[in-house]
């Protein structure tokens, strides 16, 4: 019993300080919720009282000048309002899902990223001429009458069910462009290669299985499992394509096949594949990237393509010259990455995947659901036969028959606002083209559609009602902005434009401005491996004529020349001295690298002058009225700290 009393005690404890004011500032007041938040966000290391307190003080200074920048109506400003707009939109998205439906997508994507499936296909489009002479979809095929294309794809698979050949089935039923070539069999596939519905069945199934025809918004498809392994990963691979034009005559096709036998000889001989690359492979920036391709898994690339690539064993291994329909390839293995077995990984691999594929329409259904409960979803006109009645009168005359109902009839509110008949007309008519003409609109259907998206969109325009996390996250980015603003007025602005202020506090305090041992210097940084063998090959025309060099180098060569601090010598100084080519010193991310020339060394110390000294003048001017318009703030808004709420926070 006194355990259970205590535990109460200690909940009840606990709800207490979590509703609690930290610090009041004049008439405002910030809860302890708020404060932990930035303090955690922005303190990854050392969780002491000192930098509790510390970061509390920092705190209090923000709130203060975010108040003052309200004050001044800085939050009003048209610029302020539209990137706050802005950001508003860039986020949103992001809480429009039920978040544990995108974890168990996410988790489900890893699951099954551990097996390749390999499928056949036969495809039967409600358009017979669903696909053009090049191989393209012709549009409108959700106008087209399923029936023809049900009829065929049941006899393909009751055929199916007679044990009859799939390839030879596909053959014959088959619309799939490339069913000739390949004859259904399309190959391996892992996640994210086909549409999900596709995918769900290709994984449900087992090998040797074959589907019941799937109707998609284009046609029917029946999928047979044919087999399945471990996953084989990822591959980071160059290729020399020798593309086919698209009129290559036999001829054409031949010389290309000559030239690729050419280039493996050279390859097999010694020769450098990024440079063949460089030279004669069509791919899009190849002259670049020297053939590099993006990581690519199994069902990424025409299945002749994956068969020759994925059958490399070794890294650097390279394909004898193979033919796709898209020309002849020699491909380099540079890298096998295997797929990742880590579960606890699979929201940070797959999270941007699902949002960004058809699967999160799932996780947005179960959250629709949600929101309707969210914001309260009434049914007032409860008449649905006089509803669709009164709908298709509109359609077939445009008017109303004007009894029992009206443009005015409210038939449903969500939260504040309410719908009405002439809101649900607007949306009919907009969707009306979908449909075939004299066909029945499907009303039940698309009123459960109108009335989620309407309570999605109250929903959206007023998240920071019903998510506390996109409320925090707007706050923060907006007192962002405001502490920008008020930072450039008051302090920032006021630091760099009074010249005569800057003077005499350098004239004041001078002493603390002085060279230590410092060198003149041409200072490069250089954006590739060749740039700066170039230049250091070449450093003494670099010495003289640097400034025009570098101007002329299209952003290959950015260069300095100034007085620095030895400590501002990247790499090792110890024995710097007049005329020293420093080593670079490579910045592996962007792929740059920055030397130094030394025209002269100076031991120190030695007095900077204005000019020298004016932007650590200007950092310090600005600190020194930073701290006078703080203590100005303090007396003008009186801050009070609950010190038994920040010792608790210590506990």
């Amino acid at each position: 019993m006194k355990k259970i009393l205590l535990l109460g005690c200690f909940i009840a404890s606990h709800c207490w300080l979590s509703a609690q004011t930290l610090f009041t500032y004049g008439k405002h007041k910030v809860d302890k919720e708020e404060f932990l938040r930035a303090f955690y966000k922005n303190n990854t290391g050392d969780k002491s009282e000192k930098a509790m307190r510390d970061y509390l003080n920092l705190f209090i200074a923000f709130k203060l000048k975010v108040q003052t920048a309200r004050d001044m109506g800085l939050d009003t400003m048209p610029d302020q309002k539209r990137e706050l707009q802005n950001f508003r939109k860039q986020i949103e998205a992001e809480y429009l899902t039920d978040d544990s439906m995108v974890t168990a997508l996410c988790n489900e994507a890893f699951h099954r990223s551990k097996t390749d499936i390999c499928l056949s296909h036969i495809f039967i489009p409600f358009d017979p001429n669903y696909f053009n002479n090049t191989g393209k979809p012709t549009p409108d095929t959700e106008k087209q009458d399923t029936t023809s294309a049900y009829n065929m794809a049941m006899q393909a698979y009751s055929a199916l069910k007679r044990g009859e050949d799939f390839a030879t089935l596909a053959l014959h039923y088959s619309k799939d462009s490339a069913v000739k070539s390949n004859k259904g069999d399309i190959g391996y596939i892992n996640i994210f290669s086909l549409s999900y519905p596709i995918e769900n069945i290709a994984y449900t199934l087992n090998d040797g299985e074959f589907s019941t025809p799937y109707k998609s918004s284009i046609g029917y498809h029946i999928i047979k499992r044919t087999g399945s392994r471990p996953a084989f990963g990822k591959m980071r691979a160059a290729q020399i394509l020798l593309a086919y034009s698209a009129t290559a005559t036999p001829e054409e096709k031949h010389q290309q096949q000559k030239l690729a036998d050419s280039l493996y000889k050279v390859v097999k001989d010694g020769g450098d594949f990024e440079v063949l690359a460089k030279q004669f492979s069509a791919e899009r920036n190849a002259y670049i990237t020297g053939g590099l391709m993006p990581d690519f898994g199994v069902g990424r690339y025409d299945p002749v393509f994956e068969k020759n690539v994925l059958a490399l064993t070794n890294d650097g291994d390279i394909t004898a010259p193979f033919e796709t329909e898209y020309g002849m390839h020699l491909v380099k293995r540079v890298k096998h990455i295997p797929v990742n077995t880590d579960s606890s990984q699979a929201v940070d691999l797959y999270k941007t995947q699902v949002l960004q594929d058809a699967r999160i329409n799932v996780a947005r259904e179960k959250f629709s659901d949600h929101v309707m409960q969210l914001v309260g979803y009434k049914k007032i006109y409860q008449h649905d036969d006089i509803l669709w009645s009164a709908t298709d009168s509109v359609l077939a005359t445009s008017n109303l028959p004007g009894k029992n109902i009206n443009a005015a009839t409210v038939l449903f509110s969500v939260g504040n606002e309410q719908k009405v008949m002439s809101d649900w007309l607007k949306y009919i008519n907009g969707i009306r083209s979908n449909y075939r003409n004299n066909t029945a609109l499907p009303y039940p259907d698309l009123w459960k559609k109108f009335v989620a998206l309407t309570a999605n969109e109250y929903y959206n325009s007023h998240l920071e009602i019903y998510n506390t996390r996109f409320r925090n996250q707007l706050r923060e980015f907006a007192e962002g902005n405001l502490l920008f603003d008020v930072m450039e007025i008051q302090v920032w602005g006021k630091a760099s434009e009074n010249k005569e202020a800057l003077r005499e506090y350098y004239e004041a305090y001078k002493s603390k401005y002085t060279w230590g041992t410092s060198v003149s210097a041409i200072f490069f940084t250089t954006s590739d491996k060749e740039t700066t063998q170039k230049v250091r090959e070449n450093i003494s025309t670099y010495i003289h004529g640097w400034r025009t060099l570098a101007e002329s180098s299209n952003g290959k060569i950015i260069a300095d020349s100034a007085r620095f601090d030895i400590a501002q010598i990247p790499g090792e100084t110890a024995n710097i001295k007049a005329g020293t080519l420093t080593p670079p010193v490579m910045d592996t991310a962007e792929g740059t690298a920055s030397f130094v020339y030394i025209i002269d060394k100076y031991p120190g110390p030695a007095q900077k002058t204005f000019d020298e000294a004016k932007g650590m003048v200007i950092n310090d001017y600005q600190a020194l009225l930073e701290d006078k318009w703080i203590a100005a703030l303090k007396r003008k808004y009186t801050v009070k700290v609950k010190e038994p709420v920040f010792k608790h926070l210590l506990q």
